[in-house]
């Protein structure tokens, strides 16, 4: 009995050791998944770290979104701004394009009237070509007429020397 008695203590130590192997595995599994949880851990805190930083990256994308989109609203006001300087400045274009028209209009209404004029000049010219020239003749004719005068006169004066001689003779004849 003494030797059952033994043969079942050394089996029960034997499930003992065997438990204790069991416990060893189960604490060296245990302290595995301790430190793989540990790991889990670090991990967990890395990508809240990341998650941190891609939060914030994103804001930060967000800001920059909202300042492009900021930008673009105020490009768009210029280019609106633009577009109607463009306008404005084809209307004047249009204004100035008439105006010259009608300044071409009146400088060639101005070279007619210059041509007319100068067709006046050359024509008073002409007249005034004519004009000396029938001065030149009245003089001529004027001088031709006082020189007949004095003839004239010379004559007149003789003619009424000799009427009054020839009253004077017949006044002595009588």
């Amino acid at each position: 009995m003494e030797n059952e008695l033994l043969k079942q203590i050394l089996a029960k130590l034997n499930e003992i050791d065997d438990i204790k192997t069991g416990l060893n595995e189960m604490n060296n599994r245990l302290n595995r998944m301790e430190s793989d949880i540990s790991e889990v851990k670090q991990d967990i805190i890395g990508m809240k770290e990341e998650i941190k930083e891609i939060k914030l990256e994103q804001q930060l994308m967000k800001q920059d979104i909202t300042d492009i989109k900021q930008e673009q609203l105020l490009m768009k006001q210029d280019i609106t701004d633009i577009k109607q300087e463009q306008l404005l400045m084809k209307q004047d274009i249009t204004d100035i394009k008439q105006e010259q028209l009608l300044m071409k209009q009146d400088i060639t209404e101005m070279k007619q009237e210059q041509l007319l004029m100068k067709q006046d000049i050359t024509e008073m010219k002409q007249e005034q070509q004519q004009i000396k020239l029938a001065v030149l003749e009245t003089n001529e004719r004027t001088k031709e007429i006082a020189a007949k005068q004095d003839e004239h006169e010379q004559l007149i004066h003789l003619l009424g020397m000799r009427s009054l001689k020839q009253e004077a003779e017949l006044n002595r004849m009588k």
